[in-house]
């Protein structure tokens, strides 16, 4: 037995763009913030996810920040192998002996070269096995969806900085859509909002708790009340108070949102009318970080027709769970050992598309 296959915990990798979902067979899934902090003078390694963003809040001049899973594809693919290791080594708790038989939940419509780029990286940092998954489905497996069934399923994924968009039947994709709007997107509209209305500056925090308290739309409650918030002046940089309703928050969030229901109506469009009418009865199914928006199901509901439920108690981690499922059910799917660096040639065979 070689080094390389010595045994090790299936491991799963949901690659979020600014959190990174870890899930070690026996383990249960660690969060990590998908945060790169790089040298500006040498471009070397220094720190990645909680190191990284306590870093940041230090704001030194002379170390760059990235974030290398933006939308779930590969930015820059040397950053993708710094990170991916950072995340096995935290996993499972060493250094070097972590060669797993790893699943990577990916974007449905990634393109091969990001696939390649995927593949080589976690070729480098030491899979023994590698299975790339798309979101859509693995949220649906984490969802527990009928995937082994005619009917059709629909799952709405949504991340921070993209939503992936799909409907499915007997296990494979019929159509599917990622556009770029996120969680992300609508605390910057919040802010440029009030920006823009009330002349006052809001910090990220403060956005992503208006966006949480109001959601995508007034609420029943305590939240349908007016909200104090502080930020600073936009003329005289003094601290300034404001006083917003959830109205306010409807207007700033409505474009977004708008952007991305005309994305789930596009991707219905593209299916076929007995799919449309399993539909009309299953619903979609919301998952990811931003399913929990509050007045999201209803929205969805009044814009399509449908039907439109949360996933589970923690939607955040289905696609995560969902993927380490497939994963554990190995035999039931196809995959391949991913090749590695041959040192007599000098080079790396690219692994085909899974």
């Amino acid at each position: 037995m070689s080094l390389r296959d010595f045994p090790c915990r299936d491991t799963t990798v949901d690659l979020g763009s600014r959190t990174a979902r870890v899930h070690v067979r026996g383990r249960g899934v660690l969060a990590v913030p998908s945060l790169l902090a790089t040298s500006a003078q040498t471009g070397g390694f220094l720190a990645a996810g909680e190191k990284a963003l306590a870093i940041r809040a230090q704001t030194p001049g002379d170390v760059l920040f990235s974030w290398p899973f933006e939308g779930g594809v590969p930015a820059d693919p040397q950053a993708v192998q710094w990170l991916l290791r950072h995340l096995l080594r935290i996993a499972h708790r060493r250094r070097y002996l972590a060669n797993p038989r790893l699943a990577l939940a990916v974007p449905s419509q990634i393109t091969d070269v990001q696939l390649r780029a995927l593949s080589a990286a976690a070729t480098s940092v030491g899979a023994r096995w590698l299975a790339m998954v798309p979101v859509p489905l693995a949220a649906a497996i984490g969802a527990g969806l009928p995937l082994d069934e005619p009917r059709a399923v629909m799952v709405v994924d949504l991340g921070a900085v993209v939503t992936d968009i799909a409907v499915m039947s007997l296990g494979s994709i019929a159509a599917a859509r990622t556009v770029r709007v996120g969680g992300q997107d609508l605390d910057e509209a919040i802010a440029r909002h009030v920006r823009e209305e009330k002349g006052v500056l809001l910090g990220a925090d403060v956005a992503a708790t208006l966006k949480a308290r109001f959601g995508a739309g007034p609420q029943r409650g305590f939240a349908s009340a007016p909200f104090l918030v502080h930020g600073r002046d936009s003329d005289n940089g003094l601290p300034r108070p404001v006083m917003l309703s959830p109205a306010d928050v409807t207007a700033a969030v409505s474009g977004p949102l708008d952007t991305l229901m005309e994305a789930i109506r596009t991707t219905l469009a593209a299916c076929p009318p007995d799919m449309v009418c399993d539909l009309a009865r299953d619903g979609v199914t919301l998952t990811g970080g931003g399913a929990r928006l509050a007045g999201l199901t209803a929205l969805v509901q009044a814009r399509t027709g449908l039907p439109a439920r949360v996933a589970g108690d923690d939607p955040a981690n289905v696609v995560v769970l969902g993927a380490a499922e497939l994963l554990e059910h190995a035999r039931d799917f196809r995959r391949r050992r991913v090749p590695h660096r041959d040192r007599r040639q000098g080079f790396m065979a690219a692994p085909r598309r899974l």
